[in-house]
C-alpha cells in the first residue's frame, strides 16, 4: 500500500527493519519519532517539517545498523518540494495522487493509501515548500521559540512558521557558549566555587557531544577549554585550547586563552610561546603585547618583558593595565621586587616595610 510523503520524509524498507529490530518492522512504532510516522506492508516512513530533524532520525537509524551509503540503501530521505530521493535507489517509486505525494515499493500494485490521521481532506495549500536558497532570499529570521522558527516575508511582511525539534550545531554552540562566556575566568583568579561551577555542567556535556560529532571544530574546543579552565580543570583546559590552536593557528583569542592556561599551570615558556604566536598575527595589539610581557617576566626575562611593554604603551599610552605591568617590571629590574613565581604574586603589591625596619637600616 502506498504511503503519503509530507515535507521531508525518511522512508525505510521493512525488510531492513526486520533485520535490526527485535520485533521487526511491526515494532516501527517503538522508534517512530512523531505522529507523522506510519507503515504499510513494504515500507515505513516518518515525515518531518525540518530536514534537520529528518537527518537526526536518519542518524539514529544508522546507529541501529541500517545503511544508506550502499548500492541498495536500507532507507532514503525524500524531499516533497522537489520529489528528490537521497541516496538514489531503484526500489522506491514516487507519484502524485489527488495532490498528494505518494511513495510505494516497486512492484507493489496496491492502490490503498496510508496517510496520517486527519488527512482525509487534503489541503495542498496548508504547507508551502521552500528551498534553502528561497528562504535566504525571501525571508528574514525573527525568533525561535518552543521548537518553532518564525520568519517574516521581506516583501509582504507575512509571517511563516517552521517546526523543528533538533537544534543546529550553531544554535547549540551559541547557547552553550553564552553560559561559558558569562562564567569566564581570568588567569590569576580563583576557580569557580562548586555551586557556581554546576552551571557549567550541562554546557560542558553538550559541547562534548558536539566535539564527538565535529572533532575538528576549533570554536567548540576553545569553548570547552574555557569552561574547564573556569572550574579549575587545567589539564583538560589545556588539551582543548591546544587542539583549538592547532585547528585555527592564527586565531589570537585561542592563543590568548592557551597562554592563560599555561601561566596558571606554571608553564611560563609555554605562555611565552603562545603569546609570541599571537603577537606575530597581530603585532600592534596592546592587549596581546601586555600578555606576552607578563609571560616573559614570569619566565625570568625582565629585560625582554620591558621591551615588549614599552612597545605596547607606545601604541596606547593610557592603558592602565599595561602601565601597571610596566611599573612591576621596572620594580623587578631595579631590584625592589624579586621576579614573581605566579601571576597572583606578580599582581599582589609587596608589603610596605615598617618604620622600625627603616630606622634599623639607618643605624
Amino acid at each position: 500500500m502506498p504511503v503519503q510523503i509530507l515535507c521531508t520524509s525518511v522512508v525505510i524498507r521493512n525488510d531492513a527493519l526486520d533485520r535490526v529490530l527485535e520485533g521487526g518492522a511491526a515494532e516501527f512504532g517503538s522508534i517512530a519519532p512523531n505522529a507523522m510516522s506510519y507503515s504499510d506492508n513494504c515500507l515505513s516512513q516518518a515525515s518531518f517539517m525540518s530536514p534537520v530533524d529528518a537527518e537526526e532520525f536518519a542518524k539514529s537509524l544508522e546507529m541501529r545498523g541500517l545503511e544508506r551509503n550502499k548500492l541498495q540503501p536500507d532507507f532514503v530521505i525524500v524531499q516533497a518540494h522537489d520529489n528528490s530521493i537521497a541516496p538514489s535507489c531503484d526500489w522506491l517509486i514516487l507519484f502524485e495522487f489527488e495532490q498528494r505525494l505518494v511513495a510505494t515499493m516497486r512492484g507493489n500494485e496496491s492502490r490503498k493509501l496510508i496517510a496520517p490521521a486527519g488527512h482525509d481532506v487534503y489541503d495542498s495549500s496548508s504547507i508551502q515548500h521552500y528551498s534553502a536558497e528561497e528562504v535566504e532570499r525571501r525571508f528574514e529570521f525573527v525568533e525561535r521559540k518552543d521548537s518553532i522558527d518564525t520568519y517574516r516575508d521581506k516583501e509582504s511582511g507575512q509571517f511563516v512558521y517552521h517546526t523543528r525539534k533538533t537544534e543546529t550545531f550553531d544554535e547549540i554552540f551559541r547557547r552553550t557558549f553564552d553560559t561559558v562566556w558569562k562564567l569566564h575566568r581570568e588567569p590569576g583568579t580563583a576557580a569557580l566555587d562548586d555551586v557556581t561551577a554546576k552551571a557549567l555542567s550541562q554546557p560542558i556535556a553538550e559541547l562534548q557531544s558536539l566535539i564527538a560529532k565535529h572533532p575538528d571544530a576549533a570554536n567548540v574546543h576553545l569553548a570547552l577549554g574555557m569552561a574547564w579552565f573556569s572550574i579549575g580543570e587545567l589539564v583538560a583546559a589545556r588539551r582543548h585550547c591546544k587542539r583549538a590552536s592547532q585547528l585555527d593557528p592564527t586565531n589570537t583569542v585561542i592563543l590568548k586563552e592557551l597562554g592563560g592556561v599555561c601561566i596558571e599551570q606554571g608553564d611560563f615558556a609555554g605562555a611565552v610561546a603562545a603569546g609570541t604566536k599571537a603577537v606575530a598575527v597581530s603585532p600592534d595589539n596592546p592587549e596581546l603585547l601586555g600578555n606576552l610581557s607578563v609571560g616573559q617576566l614570569l619566565a625570568g626575562d625582565a629585560q625582554k618583558a620591558k621591551q615588549t611593554i614599552v612597545h605596547a604603551l607606545s601604541l596606547e599610552p593610557s592603558d592602565p593595565i599595561n602601565r601597571n605591568i610596566q611599573y612591576i617590571i621596572e620594580e623587578v629590574i631595579r631590584g625592589r621586587r624579586k621576579i614573581p613565581s605566579t601571576l597572583i604574586e606578580m599582581m599582589t603589591p609587596p608589603p610596605k616595610k615598617s618604620l622600625l625596619s627603616k630606622l634599623l637600616r639607618r643605624k
